[in-house]
């Protein structure tokens, strides 16, 4: 008997609970979404920058381990190793060459516009010159 008037308690107070849920219009809590991956710099980029001489088109190659920022610079000038930074959506990397005259070093810095575009300067020994990059799908 006692079982049995626990079992109708306990049926009773989950019924009053749900009833009053209801009537409030309250909903059990929802887990929260996923955040959104930031966006990464990571991948195969077309860049172009005018020094001047007509428009020159570079194709990047970045890759990300961290902050770490590795890959290579390839125009018609040939292929560089490049190495930097990427933090909160900016990418700082640098070059450097020989340049004929002697060791050239070159500073590139730049911020995401979104997943897929980025704009920013080269700095080195001709002085500041902007460049755009945009990502290279599939």
């Amino acid at each position: 008997m006692k079982k049995i008037v626990l079992t109708l308690c306990a049926a009773l107070v989950c019924t009053v609970g749900l009833s009053a849920q209801v009537q409030t219009g309250q909903e059990a809590p929802k887990p929260a979404a996923p955040a959104a991956a930031a966006p990464t710099v990571a991948g195969n980029w077309n860049m172009s920058l005018d020094a001047g001489q007509g428009p020159m088109d570079i194709a990047a190659t970045l890759k990300l381990d961290g902050k770490k920022l590795t890959g290579m610079l390839s125009s018609q000038m040939g292929d560089v190793a490049l190495e930097g930074e990427f933090a909160d959506g900016k990418a700082t990397f640098y070059i450097s060459f020989d340049g004929g005259g002697g060791e050239m070093a070159i500073t590139f810095v730049g911020a995401l516009k979104d997943a897929d575009n980025m704009t920013g300067t080269m700095s080195g020994p001709m002085g500041e010159i902007p460049w755009v990059a945009k990502r290279v799908k599939g």
